[in-house]
């Protein structure tokens, strides 16, 4: 009796609590909803609602590579595939502005579909020339604001960072690899 007392306190410490996921979201605190143990439980439940708030909040917490397994598990539905779609081409599109800057692809003839995501408006702006190159800071205008696109090497991983301005003044920076 006393080990399954235990079990279901522990069990209990792990539940998915949609209100609490709600609130987070609503509080823009995206990287407690883009956790392991959301995922699983929407995997497990085939819950493709919760595994959609789990990839926006992974979006929005710049967590871009956690949305490779759920491109793989939306599948279910037209809704599902659609918003797979949605996911990868911001994916792919990272992963392609990263090989070209650190690699050199040439990906100026690779034109995908438009998201809502400041990583694939560089991406549209890239490809399409619409930059300035600044002895290797490559500089945007993205909703009137400036935006720097640079690497920087850390350990054995080369990553891009985005630095986005607002009068002049740095508003936030974003990493990705």
């Amino acid at each position: 009796m006393k080990k399954l007392l235990i079990f279901f306190i522990f069990l209990n410490s792990y539940a998915i609590d949609i209100k609490e996921i709600q609130k987070n979201i609503e509080l823009k605190r995206y990287s407690r909803v883009c956790n392991n143990s959301i995922f699983n439980t929407a995997i497990k439940n085939k819950d493709d609602g919760l595994l959609n708030l789990y990839a926006i909040a992974c979006l929005k917490s710049d967590y871009i590579n956690k949305l490779a397994s759920v491109i793989i598990s939306l599948r279910n539905t037209p809704e599902a595939r659609a918003n797979a779609v949605y996911y990868s081409t911001i994916l792919y599109k990272k992963k392609l502005l990263h090989a070209a800057l650190v690699d050199g692809l040439d990906i100026k003839g690779i034109v995908l579909p438009k998201c809502d995501f400041i990583l694939s408006d560089i991406y549209d702006d890239y490809i399409a020339g619409n930059f300035i190159n600044e002895s290797g800071v490559y500089v945007f205008k993205h909703n009137e604001n400036r935006v720097e696109l640079s690497l920087k090497k850390e350990s054995e991983i080369t990553k891009m960072v985005l630095k986005i301005y607002d009068n002049n003044q740095i508003k936030e920076v974003k990493e990705y690899w």
